[in-house]
């Protein structure tokens, strides 16, 4: 229908918790990572050495554990800001309908008054 609008705010708070449940997971993914990592650290070989793949390689794999992590909190980082947007849009959204109940009730007890 033209000019009408609506919106089911439970639902909007739904879709926020699953996102909130995806910020859970995305939280653990660094210290699983780390955790998990630690197991094959230095897998290239003695770095110092004469061990020439271990002197390139070990600089190589730290930068890119740290570009790993980087991203990773980037990207939770990312799905706490939409839990934030969302979350805020259902208040943006419950408040008109608050204010509409409101004028709603006000405007009710004043027709029941007057009659």
């Amino acid at each position: 229908m033209a000019g009408n609008y609506s919106a089911k705010i439970q639902a909007i708070l739904a879709s926020s918790g699953h996102l909130s449940n995806a910020v859970g997971y995305s939280e653990k993914l660094v210290p699983n990572f780390e955790r998990d990592n630690a197991e094959y650290d230095g897998w290239w070989g003695e770095e110092g050495s004469d061990d020439l793949f271990a002197n390139q390689v070990g600089e190589q794999v730290r930068k890119e554990q740290e570009d790993v992590i980087a991203t990773t909190n980037a990207i939770t980082m990312g799905f706490m800001a939409l839990v934030d947007a969302v979350a805020g849009e259902a208040a943006n959204v419950q408040k008109p309908q608050d204010l509409a109940m409101e004028d709603i009730q006000t405007h009710s007890a004043e027709s029941e008054s007057k009659r």
